[in-house]
């Protein structure tokens, strides 16, 4: 007996990702980009994020919400990081991006996502 074994389909590396919601508040600041500096982007991010957290009803300890929030800070500004490779600003990343079709159709996608979230 031959046992054929079924072929997976091989989608994007970031599908998982794709659905968490930090990713996605995320997203929609990066292309929503109205900040002055870095840290006030990461902080919009963090905030928007601790609302949907509170949104979903998840209790959070205070002694535990301020190493919360500085752990989420690390990881937005290391997404940040990750998305601009390559860029040295947000206007010239969002310069590449309107060059291309396809970030126009994630940034659609990535707004979509959001108000998924939101709503």
């Amino acid at each position: 007996m031959v046992f054929r074994r079924k072929k997976r389909k091989k989608g994007p590396s970031f599908s998982v990702r794709k659905w968490d919601p930090l990713f996605i508040i995320f997203e929609k600041h990066l292309y929503d980009f109205n900040y002055e500096s870095r840290e006030l982007f990461v902080k919009g991010v963090v905030d928007d994020y601790m609302g949907h957290l509170a949104a979903q009803k998840v209790v959070v300890p205070p002694t535990w919400k301020s190493h919360l929030e500085k752990t989420i800070a690390e990881e937005v500004s290391d997404m940040l990081v990750r998305r601009l490779y390559g860029c040295l600003t947000v206007e010239e990343f969002k310069a590449k991006a309107s060059e291309k079709e396809e970030i126009v159709t994630a940034r659609k996608e990535a707004r979509k996502r959001y108000q998924k979230l939101a709503g």
